[in-house]
């Protein structure tokens, strides 16, 4: 009995072992370079085993191979055909679209809300949502949303003003965790662009609004382990009976969303913010959209935004308390700005004219990718020619592409010095000296991200006020290599972003 007990044990042990290496030969079949991935883990272990962050796994997997325009890519289980050639991003992304037109499905799913993402839509079905949600991103709309931030950005100041009069020494600063701020103001702000509710997550720092992001948010705790489940083992994660998002915060998204747009109809209530302008859009639209479709843009919007637009101010600071003079001169253009409202509050006109802010936001996102990566998936066969006709690459349809965002961002050959800071970059005599298709912060072509205004026009303001009263020193918890120090899937370090804040006189 214990011999067959031992033999069936070994043959399961075995048949899982051939089961998690399937795949790992495909790329040997086709004749594309790789590099041996891990059982399961595929080339993504540093991540899963807590060793390093994806930025840096990714930006050092492409800096080995980037010799090659192809090269084979293991996102655990499964092969990915990275793309590292600027010319062929663009031929896939821009020029031969309707081969590429979808990202990759990581999970299936029947939860509400989920499929009908417009990241998830597929085909035609995403381009008409597209088409229909183009309209609520311009700058017109933006430029009329604004003014329902200015009131979060001041609860924001007044919290942190309140943390300067309170120092042990107030004149000499205070010492904070700037993510844990930073999320806070962005979870305000999506609540009364995107959910017209009024938050105060300073004030009432355990409302349900903040909770209920913090749990949302994928790539954290318990929702980063069921995610890769789900994406590795989509059968078990269906048989134990898991969710991606848990169906009480679904439901109290919809809820709020849908009897929003309930009593503004009855009551002829228009607020400029996000409800507004899906109600108008679907108005305006042919297509007959759901409920569910247009509550879950909504709900993306607060799942794409919560963390990323946090962490983008938080790199920004971190870059500007590293170095002095660049803070000095963002300073000197924001107190320009500001003398030139004449006590008026700041506007997105106001925000967008600041020349040197957008080159420091520009330079931050290019050091400090928000997406190491973005993806397509191949729709129908394609052949794939380099620029003097040769065959490159036959694509078949289901293979999955991926574009390493933070490879090419930190590829010397585009950018000379590439980990140090120079927003001069972006300066007007240079900006278009950048090769094309290597400087990607919002992905590339008709997929790329809908809502960067909106993310670009957060930032900025929250610098403008941060800089305007704080100069933005380091604080001993200041972490020294942030490539180095952070881990998993978002770029934060372990121990926190930790500045010091010292109040302008």
């Amino acid at each position: 009995m214990d011999l067959i007990l031992l033999v069936a044990l070994v043959g399961l042990l075995l048949f899982a072992y051939k089961w998690a290496t399937a795949r790992q030969n495909e790329f040997a079949e086709r004749g594309l370079p790789f590099e041996k991935p891990w059982p399961l883990l595929g080339n993504n272990a540093d991540v899963v085993l807590n060793k390093a962050s994806f930025q840096k796994l990714v930006s050092e997997f492409y800096l080995r191979t980037r010799q090659h325009k192809l090269v084979g890519f293991f996102n655990f289980r499964t092969p990915m055909i990275q793309v590292n050639d600027p010319e062929l991003i663009k031929k896939i992304t821009v020029k031969d679209f309707d081969h590429f037109p979808n990202h990759q499905l990581f999970f299936t799913t029947e939860e509400r809300l989920v499929n009908d993402m417009l990241s998830v839509m597929k085909d035609q079905r995403w381009k008409h949502m597209r088409n229909t949600l183009t309209p609520v991103f311009t700058s017109a709309k933006m430029r009329s949303m604004f003014g329902l931030m200015n009131e979060s950005f001041a609860e924001c100041m007044e919290h942190l003003d309140k943390m300067a009069k309170t120092a042990v020494k107030p004149g000499e600063g205070f010492e904070l965790e700037l993510k844990e701020v930073c999320n806070r103001l962005s979870n305000d702000l999506i609540a009364t662009t995107a959910f017209g509710l009024k938050v105060s997550s300073y004030k009432t720092p355990n409302n349900e609004f903040f909770q209920i992001g913090q749990s949302v948010a994928f790539f954290r705790g318990k929702s980063l382990y069921k995610f890769m489940l789900s994406t590795t083992l989509p059968w078990l994660f269906k048989l134990l009976g898991f969710k991606i998002f848990d169906s009480e915060k679904t439901e109290f998204f919809i809820r709020l969303v849908v009897d929003a747009m309930k009593y503004r109809e009855e009551h002829n209530i228009v607020r400029p913010d996000m409800i507004q302008l899906l109600m108008e859009a679907k108005k305006d639209s042919t297509e007959n959209w759901t409920d569910d479709e247009l509550v879950a843009q909504c709900f993306i919007f607060f799942f794409a935004a919560f963390e990323n637009n946090a962490s983008l101010i938080c790199t920004t600071a971190y870059e500007l308390l590293q170095n002095p003079e660049i803070q000095q001169r963002l300073y000197e253009e924001v107190k320009e700005t500001h003398d030139s409202l004449k006590g008026e509050p700041l506007s997105y006109d106001a925000v967008t004219k600041m020349k040197y802010m957008d080159m420091v936001v520009s330079e931050s996102l290019r050091k400090w990718t928000l997406a190491a990566s973005t993806d397509r998936q191949c729709s129908k066969d394609y052949t794939l020619y380099d620029d003097d006709g040769s065959k490159l690459f036959e694509f078949k349809v289901g293979d999955r592409i991926n574009i390493p965002i933070v490879g090419l961002h930190l590829d010397d050959r585009f950018f000379p010095e590439p980990h140090v800071f120079k927003p001069e970059r972006f300066s007007e005599e240079n900006k278009n000296q950048i090769v094309p298709y290597t400087y990607l912060p919002f992905g590339a072509g008709p997929r790329n991200c809908i809502g960067n205004r909106y993310a670009l026009m957060q930032a900025k303001a929250m610098l403008y006020n941060l800089v305007l009263k704080y100069r933005i020193e380091r604080s001993p918890k200041t972490v020294k290599d942030l490539l180095s120090d952070a881990r998993g899937f978002q770029l934060t370090p372990q121990s926190g972003y930790w500045v010091h804040l010292v109040p302008r006189q």
